[in-house]
């Protein structure tokens, strides 16, 4: 809601109109309202604003929306309108507004009796004059610093309450309470609107630099991003995604948001216990990267994988990428991953094959227990000499000789007692 406060807002100040209304309003009688301009005052007298759009005092839009002169005639003497006679009209700024169209469903909220608005919309407050008739501005808005009846806004600000009583002429104006600034403004209490002190900043903590919790989107600065400088606060500054490099990546936050973030922040894509990495667009409708670590958080024992999804536990020497805890994927220095992938060879051994520097045991064969040469898979791995082996046969055999022996003797001589 106050997003949308924020937007739609009116502009209090006079502006230069437009060359829509150039011609057909007064000198700097144009105001804003969200992306609409409207017409304060006409050029000439006989024409009057009428959802904010220039109309001759007998069109059939100033009829249907009651525009009257101070005398209840029709306004061909005057440049505003006085009062608006019309169910579903209120006055707003010299000129009748429908409450159900815009731009004047912008700023009213419920319509009352004929020519006035029961309730304003947010970013408005309701005109607390009494009585409040159709000659009277129904809603004036949070950061209208000139108002109406003697009751004013406070510049800068977005949501506002209206003041308990109305003010009164001899200089006795009553302004409204500010509750939140605009886009790009803080306050304190009682709330005034300063501005934000970081380039490009939304929504501040409050003075000096680094405080800004929000970046503008504005694509015209590019500092769209937010870098948390001040991680206690959860406050930083407004950067570039060019500048958002290194130990940060860019990226878009649950609530939409643009923000600089660590690599290893995993909630926002990135890689758990990475400190540096790199990022590329997805190229979808989701404003998400693809984020590659290029270097853990721990550079000595840790290292990541080659698609740079992960870290791991990676000690071997010269070692640069494990898929795995202590499983070399890539060495660095030109060296070779060995065939068990738990070392870095100068070359690969006899009978394996060099894959982009990995070495490969050929078909037939396999790692060594060390993992540095390839045997063939019937070879004796178990490193017993062959004495051994001969030797642990005959003892074998002798085990089941003996064995078969005593089941003949238990099972024939025994059954002749």
């Amino acid at each position: 809601m106050l997003l949308i406060a924020f937007y739609f807002v009116l502009s209090t100040l006079a502006a230069e109109c437009s060359e829509a209304h150039r011609t057909t309003c007064g000198n700097d009688k144009c105001e804003r309202i969200g992306d609409t301009e409207i017409c304060t005052e006409c050029a000439a007298n006989g024409n009057v604003p009428i959802n904010g759009i220039y109309k001759t005092h007998g069109s059939e839009e100033t009829v249907a929306a009651g525009c009257k002169n101070g005398s209840d005639s029709p306004p061909s003497d005057v440049k505003v309108c006085i009062k608006c006679v019309s169910a579903n009209y209120f006055l707003f700024k010299g000129g009748c507004y429908k409450a159900d169209e815009v731009p004047g469903n912008t700023i009213c909220q419920a319509a009352g009796a004929a020519g006035i608005c029961d309730a304003c919309k947010d970013g408005y407050f309701k005109n607390p004059v009494k009585p409040l008739d159709n000659t009277k501005q129904s809603c004036i808005a949070c950061n209208d610093t000139e108002g109406a009846d003697y009751n004013i806004g406070v510049l800068n600000c977005a949501i506002c309450m209206a003041p308990e009583t109305s003010g009164t002429s001899g200089g006795d104006k009553k302004s409204a309470t500010c509750k939140s600034c605009l886009e790009g403004y803080y306050g304190e209490n009682p709330l005034t609107c300063t501005q934000c002190k970081d380039n490009n900043c939304a929504v501040c903590l409050g003075a000096g630099m680094g405080k800004c919790t929000k970046c503008k989107s504005s694509p015209g600065t590019g500092k769209e991003y937010l870098e948390i400088t001040d991680i206690p606060g959860k406050s930083g500054e407004c950067i570039e995604a060019s500048k958002c490099t290194g130990t940060h990546f860019p990226a878009t936050d649950s609530g939409s948001n643009k923000v600089c973030v660590l690599c290893s922040e995993v909630n926002n894509n990135g890689v758990a216990d990475c400190n540096t990495c790199t990022s590329t667009p997805t190229g979808d409708s989701s404003n998400t990267v693809t984020v590659k670590c290029t270097e853990c958080t721990t550079p000595e024992t840790n290292k990541p994988n080659v698609a740079g999804t992960r870290c791991f536990t990676c000690s071997i020497d010269e070692c640069s990428n494990c898929s795995e805890n202590d499983v070399c994927e890539k060495c660095g220095s030109n060296k070779k991953v060995s065939p068990g992938r738990k070392s870095c060879m100068d070359s690969c051994p006899e009978n394996s094959t060099d894959d982009n520097s990995v070495c490969v045991c050929n078909s037939g064969y396999s790692p060594d227990s060390n993992g540095t040469s390839c045997v063939a898979m019937s070879t004796n791995k178990s490193g017993l000499s062959t004495g051994a082996i001969a030797g642990i046969s005959v003892a074998a055999v002798v085990v089941v000789a003996g064995l078969v022996g005593f089941l003949c003797w238990w099972f024939i001589c025994r059954g002749k007692v």
